[in-house]
């Protein structure tokens, strides 16, 4: 039986073998053969945008060539009693729980063009931005707070916008008093309205 060799290594070394090498940064993605890059660690499935608006088909659909910018690799780890876990540094998502779902729509056998009529918007026409929206299962989200904050400052003459993965939407003022719905359960519930409710801007 061959004598047994234990190699210690500490913290901030990098070892091949029983040799010692010098660290390099860990390589958190590569590029396929269609030039979208495919993630080499773990990321956050929370805040990494990786779906986008498909016009063609009136849906969101996933990114079939994600750039590096789309990921978010900024994990951690934090305690939670005696265990260890990864958690986003960037949104704080809980890489513990279950990863957002894309709701999928199939795609219709025959396409009709769909005309869509923005609304006018006159001199007098303001514009109230809703913040921390984001897409969730067929909805734009908002906390329950800032949709309680917006509710109270509109009117006749305000027009709701709100900016999702790069692209500025419009929504009407009754659509938001009367079709919002609750998101999720307890204190991490968002009010939700609709996609088809909002236009591009």
């Amino acid at each position: 039986m061959r004598d047994i060799k234990i190699t210690t290594i500490k913290q901030g070394e990098a070892f091949s073998a029983h040799e010692r090498e010098e660290p390099t940064a860990e390589i958190t993605w590569f590029k396929n053969n269609f030039g979208g890059v495919v993630p080499n660690t773990v990321y956050c499935p929370s805040c990494s945008t990786l779906t986008e608006y498909n016009a063609k088909w009136g849906e969101v659909q996933e990114k079939r060539n994600p750039t590096e910018k789309d990921y978010c690799f900024e994990i951690g780890y934090a305690q939670d009693g005696e265990e260890l876990h990864a958690r986003c540094l960037k949104c704080n998502f809980d890489l513990r729980q279950e990863a957002p779902t894309l709701e999928m729509k199939p795609k219709p056998k025959v396409m009709k063009k769909q005309v869509v009529i923005k609304p006018k918007m006159s001199a007098t026409t303001e514009l109230i931005w809703i913040g921390q929206v984001r897409y969730e299962g067929g909805f734009f989200t908002m906390p329950r707070e800032e949709f309680m904050r917006v509710a109270q400052l509109g009117g006749e003459n305000e027009r709701l916008a709100a900016r999702v993965g790069g692209s500025n939407y419009g929504l009407e003022w009754s659509v938001l008093l009367s079709e919002y719905r609750e998101i999720g359960e307890g204190d991490s519930a968002r009010i939700g309205i609709a996609r088809n409710h909002w236009s591009n801007m």
